[in-house]
């Protein structure tokens, strides 16, 4: 199979939501590989409220990969079932993920900085351009006249 790291781990934690306290206890085996990254767990978890328990035991499967295509491209893949069970439910979850990833570059960072620079001139560049025609007053019979100058029309 080749290289591969193997992260056993255990998980034991406490809170407190308003009356309600909450116990997860559990222990998943987690393996990285360059075939992706595996991962099994069980977990039980215990809501306390006043005299009332409701105890919750599930298990997990994950899976994930990156995949590199191109330079700065990446896509991961995501997977994962699950169990749980309760005196009040049966669940099942299954489901997935794919997400794709592009980094850019310093240089694609100067790139866009001189997009910007280009769109600031040309945005002033119109500015002027709409000053100037602001400046053009229409009269009654059609002609224009431009403030500071006589402009009488065609002849």
């Amino acid at each position: 199979m080749g290289k591969f790291d193997v992260a056993p781990y255990i998980i034991k934690q406490s809170s407190q939501d308003g009356n309600t306290k909450i116990d997860d206890k559990g222990i998943g085996l987690d393996i990285y590989s360059k075939y992706g990254n595996f991962g099994v767990s069980k977990n039980k978890n215990t809501q306390t409220q006043g005299s009332n328990k409701l105890k919750t035991k599930s298990k997990n499967i994950t899976y994930g990969k990156n995949i590199k295509v191109g330079k700065s491209t990446n896509i991961t893949i995501e997977g994962n079932y699950g169990k749980s069970k309760n005196k009040f439910s049966d669940r099942t979850t299954k489901g997935g993920k794919i997400t794709l990833t592009k980094n850019f570059s310093k240089g694609s960072e100067i790139k866009i900085n001189k997009v910007v620079k280009g769109l600031k001139k040309a945005s002033k560049l119109h500015a002027g351009q709409a000053k100037t025609l602001n400046t053009i007053k229409f009269s009654r019979g059609g002609g224009a006249a431009i403030r500071g100058l006589k402009f009488q029309g065609v002849k």
